[in-house]
C-alpha cells in the first residue's frame, strides 16, 4: 500500500501505533505526531513522568513523503550512532535530537538500530548501566518504525 497523502500516512501511522500522542486528538487532520517508542506504564515513575534513562522517540508527519523522528531523554551514545546522526543530518534542538526520513530512505533506518544495539555488545563495555536495557529498546523501536514506513512507503 503506497501512500498518496498525508492524511494516508498518518493513518497508517496512527493504525499502528493507536493514535497520535496527544490521546485527545481522532481527526486526522488535526493531529501530526506520534510516541513511537515502546513505553509502557512500568517505565513511568509513581507521578506518571516517564523516568530518566527513557529514550522517547516521537515520529511528526511532515507531508506524504517526509516523517521528523525526535529521540529525546537519554538517547544512547555510541561511536556508530554518532556517525549515522552526522551522515545523515540529525540535529539537536531543544526538544532532543531530530533527523528527518524521506520516502525511499526508510531503509537506512536499520544502520541506525543497528549502531544503537553495538553499543551493547558483549565483547564491550558501555559507560551507562541502564543502556543495558536501552538500547536493545531503542533499537526495536527504530525497527518497528522503519517497517511502518516501508508499509506506508511501497
Amino acid at each position: 500500500m503506497a501512500v498518496q497523502s498525508t492524511h494516508e500516512l498518518k493513518q497508517v501511522l496512527f493504525n499502528a501505533y493507536g493514535g497520535f500522542a496527544d490521546k485527545r486528538i481522532k481527526n486526522l487532520e488535526k493531529g501530526k505526531l506520534f510516541i513511537v517508542d515502546d513505553r509502557t506504564r512500568s517505565d513511568e515513575d509513581a507521578a506518571g513522568k516517564l523516568f530518566l534513562w527513557f529514550c522517547q522517540i516521537l515520529a511528526e508527519v511532515i507531508d506524504g513523503d517526509t516523517v521528523k523522528i525526535i529521540l529525546r531523554g537519554d538517547i544512547p551514545e555510541g561511536p556508530l550512532v554518532a556517525k549515522w546522526f552526522e551522515q545523515h543530518g540529525a540535529t539537536k534542538s531543544n526538544f532532543g535530537l531530530e533527523l528527518v526520513v524521506r520516502c525511499g530512505a526508510e531503509a537506512e533506518l536499520s544502520a541506525l538500530a543497528a549502531g544503537f544495539r553495538a553499543i551493547v555488545r558483549p565483547d564491550v563495555q558501555y559507560p551507562v548501566k541502564s543502556y543495558k536495557y536501552v538500547c536493545p529498546r531503542t533499537a526495536g523501536a527504530i525497527e518497528h518504525l522503519q517497517h511502518v514506513l516501508e508499509i506506508a512507503w511501497r
